[in-house]
């Protein structure tokens, strides 16, 4: 069965999106929870699907205990909710609780904590943070959103970093009349209070030059994250479909991952193999005699997955000689996957494949 070996205290699960990514990182904790460890399993996917691989009604920011087939381990989800988590880098950046509410405070802030794209990414990062330094978790699942968000992630906090040294931000924050080089921050300024009003170019003003100040402790942060992300500790795993289509991602997602010197610890292609179309052509299948008129129909179509499971096998295999690492088949689920007893079925079905297989 897959397995993180037991120095690992957080695994990335990365891939395109509607490869049961989600489904394998629950499956993932659930069976590193079966071994004895207290794990969590942190969904940064807005899409919500984790409470459903996991057969509960809902998650939020805080940990859900989530009940195990056996107690050996401890096994606990949340799912990042975006604005609380961002609050929560602007407090720890701040280190001073009334400039913290300062920017809070800020509609600029608001908008930005609530609505922009990114801002999802800062707080995920966030959150996986602080998840990594609670003593309460042995190992931290990351289930993150499809491949270029799950990219972005990573990227999130060096990002945040390079925006506030942006050139542009200091032309705009240190605008003058009086200096050659600073007038034209003073010009921008008054074409945007024209367009859009004073008020809100004293907010976008305030919440530069707050965000400028908590440069520092966001510097900070961004150098903790890209050592955590390059840690003996941390593992990635890359969720992919065994078909054509699936390979090419997979590829695409490998070369994202290794060109930042990250290691792949473990490469998963899903829906591999249907369990009970392994049995060979060349077997005789006795059908009964209701379906005797069906027999030939039935044939070509278990020829027909039987090739199809082929082609994913040889893909498995040139996938791996290619990239010189090893990976795991798992199913095409029987049932849906909506409760823990499911999961580690579905898990403990996997097939290995090595280099060279």
């Amino acid at each position: 069965m897959i397995e993180l070996s037991d120095d690992c205290r957080l695994a990335f699960c990365v891939g395109v999106g509607g490869v049961g990514k989600t489904t394998f990182a629950a499956a993932l904790g659930l069976a590193e929870a079966l071994r004895g460890r207290s794990v969590l399993v942190l969904t940064a996917d807005p899409a919500r699907r984790l409470a459903d691989a996991l057969g509960i009604r809902g998650l939020s920011d805080q940990a859900s205990d989530i009940p195990l087939p056996t107690t050996s381990g401890e096994l606990h989800a949340a799912m990042l909710e975006t604005k609380a988590s961002a609050d929560e880098i602007i407090r720890r950046a701040a280190h001073d609780e009334a400039r913290a509410q300062r920017v809070l405070d800020n509609r600029i802030y608001q908008a930005f904590s609530n609505t922009l794209a990114r801002s999802h990414a800062y707080a995920a990062m966030e959150r996986v943070h602080e998840a990594v330094h609670d003593a309460r978790y042995d190992l931290i699942v990351v289930d993150t959103p499809p491949a270029q968000s799950s990219i972005e992630i990573l990227e999130a906090p060096a990002r945040l970093v390079s925006f506030l040294d942006q050139r542009v931000v200091r032309w705009f924050l240190q605008a003058s009349d009086e200096s050659p080089q600073l007038r034209g921050g003073a010009l921008a300024q008054g074409l945007l209070r024209i367009v859009a009003g004073q008020s809100l170019v004293s907010a976008l003003t305030e919440f530069l030059t707050e965000m400028a100040f908590l440069r520092e402790g966001f510097s900070e942060r961004a150098k903790e994250v890209r050592d955590l992300m390059r840690s003996p500790s941390t593992r990635f795993v890359l969720v992919s479909s065994a078909d054509s289509i699936g390979m090419e991602a997979a590829k695409s997602v490998a070369a994202e991952v290794r060109s930042r010197d990250f290691a792949l610890a473990h490469v998963v292609f899903n829906r591999a193999f249907i369990p009970e179309a392994t049995r060979s052509c060349a077997d005789p299948v006795n059908y009964p005699e209701r379906l005797a008129a069906l027999a030939p129909k039935l044939e070509r179509m278990r020829a027909l997955l039987t090739a199809e499971e082929e082609q994913k096998r040889s893909n498995i295999v040139a996938f791996c000689d290619e990239h010189g690492v090893g990976a795991w088949s798992l199913p095409e689920a029987r049932r849906p996957l909506g409760d823990p007893s499911a999961l580690a079925a579905w898990i403990e079905q996997a097939r290995p494949f090595s280099h060279s297989t």
